[in-house]
């Protein structure tokens, strides 16, 4: 392996050891057969590790690799993810108090759970649980693909594609085995940490060091390649930041940090800086990356532009940097996808089939579940796919389907289990028929994308079906007893303070 391989990969190695010691012995459970620490980190979490956790969660490492190369490629088109951030993040403000108190007073895990307990319906909760983890799975093995590009070029190459992402899912899996989301919620405060301190620090020098500033750089690109100044397809655009903000708290894992606040309140702070220091890193990320379009190493290879660039200024000393910071950012969002599918997996589904297991036995299935989804995830990414962009954009183009039946589930109780039946069978098959089926798409509805067009009809059959029914009287008690619950903490913060 060449001298500047083992500078690079030594730096990455050292935090991944040191960072892996910290969380195993911060993440132990209580007692194998601990289901609420394995599921919820025992609901434990002050505010700032929340706040933390969420932006770890949100952002992948393929916003480093797969976003940054989009930005290179298609230019300001691809700051339509900053703007679903700020208003997502926002959102959590007014849903985060009111799922966490349904899931501290009736002890619920994850989305699944919560749709069982709104709509009373079975087998509602079961298809939005495999749906979920179908929608989702995508995104894992983008993970490890990004784990790929990663380690081969940490290690110029000496270490091979596949065997990177062996590497990284050997390590994931060392402490979420262990302690779940304890050790999820441990690790992703950490990685939070760096990926969002980290990169702004680096993105300002590159851009200093390759364009004198973010000024001269913009001013450079509109001279050269001003057409990446421009959105071409404002409709189009529109519907992408649509998707993507109402479908953020769809993804179960996203879901699931909402109940591992220690309270209401707890959540409710965490939302206070998160906008901000989630949508300032991003922003920055993406205008470099539409600066890198400048650089033709860059343009040969987009999804490497980061590393390459950082390779580039910097060396293998900051290479390593590079790399720690992608995979801060890939290994706080995969963990958590991993194991809030194992868990789904086994109380959500297999329970269903054995309804008398015990504790112990559903947490054995949690990480059997884990361990078979990140090795799946590593054999699929072992193939060629899509732009890593284009995939995110289809996944969220389907999981906003889940939006009427959960989140407005939350907000309206005039919704009930036919109405999010009915949504579902009318949005759904019209995403997907619009989908396959371009050409007229374009002609009915310009180039606003399926998943909006399916997803307005699925909101209009779920009003009218839910103001045509009877509000179920069971759903009036859970909006009374979350209603009184948030006012009463709201009457303890005005005396307390």
């Amino acid at each position: 392996m060449p001298k500047e391989s083992l500078i690079a990969i030594s730096i990455v190695i050292i935090y991944m050891v040191v960072v892996n010691i910290w969380i195993r012995k911060r993440s132990a459970l209580k007692d194998s057969s601990d289901m609420d620490g394995f599921a919820v980190g025992g609901r434990s979490f002050k505010w700032y590790m929340v706040m933390f956790t969420i932006l770890a969660t949100w952002y992948t490492g393929s916003c480093f690799t797969g976003a940054f190369g989009y930005a290179v490629s298609f230019g300001v088109f691809a700051l339509y993810d900053t703007t679903q951030v700020i208003a997502g993040l926002v959102f959590l403000y007014v849903i985060g108090p009111r799922i966490w108190t349904w899931g501290k007073v009736h002890n619920l895990y994850n989305l699944p759970e919560f749709i069982d307990l709104r709509y009373r319906d079975e087998r509602l909760s079961l298809v939005i649980a495999i749906y979920t983890i179908l929608i989702g799975f995508p995104w894992t093995v983008m993970a490890f693909k990004t784990f790929g590009y990663v380690v081969y070029a940490l290690t110029y190459g000496a270490i091979p594609f596949n065997v990177g992402m062996i590497i990284a899912a050997l390590f994931i899996l060392s402490y979420s085995l262990k302690g779940g989301q304890k050790g999820v919620v441990n690790s992703d405060f950490i990685q939070g940490i760096v990926m969002i301190f980290g990169s702004m620090i680096l993105i300002v020098v590159l851009a200093f060091k390759l364009f004198g500033g973010f000024g001269p750089m913009l001013q450079e690109i509109a001279l050269k390649k001003p057409e990446l100044l421009v959105i071409d397809d404002a409709p189009y655009w529109s519907s992408v930041i649509l998707v993507g903000v109402i479908g953020s708290y769809c993804w179960m894992e996203i879901f699931n940090r909402m109940f591992v606040a220690r309270s209401a309140r707890e959540l409710k702070l965490s939302t206070a800086g998160a906008p901000i220091l989630g949508a300032g890193m991003y922003i920055m990320l993406l205008l470099l990356g539409i600066g890198s379009a400048l650089i033709p190493e860059v343009v040969a290879d987009p999804e490497s532009g980061f590393l390459t660039i950082s390779k580039m200024v910097g060396g293998p000393f900051m290479l390593g940097l590079t790399g720690i910071i992608i995979l801060a950012a890939e290994i706080s969002s995969t963990d958590s996808g991993l194991v809030t599918g194992g868990i789904v997996i086994a109380n959500n589904i297999v329970k269903r089939i054995k309804p008398d297991l015990s504790e112990y036995e559903l947490v054995k299935i949690s990480r059997i579940a884990i361990i078979a989804e990140a090795s799946l995830a590593v054999i699929l990414a072992m193939f060629e796919l899509p732009m890593l962009m284009t995939l995110a954009i289809f996944t969220f183009e389907h999981i906003v389907h889940v939006f009427p039946t959960a989140i407005m589930g939350i907000l309206w109780k005039k919704g009930n289990s036919k109405a999010a039946w009915a949504g579902i069978a009318v949005g759904l098959p019209i995403t997907i028929i619009l989908g396959l089926l371009p050409d007229i798409s374009t002609n009915l509805f310009g180039s606003w994308a399926p998943g909006v067009i399916g997803l307005a009809f699925n909101i209009i059959v779920y009003i009218i079906v839910s103001l045509l029914s009877k509000t179920d009287e069971y759903v009036v008690d859970l909006f009374d007893e979350v209603n009184s619950k948030i006012k009463a903490d709201i009457k303890a913060e005005s005396i307390e303070n």
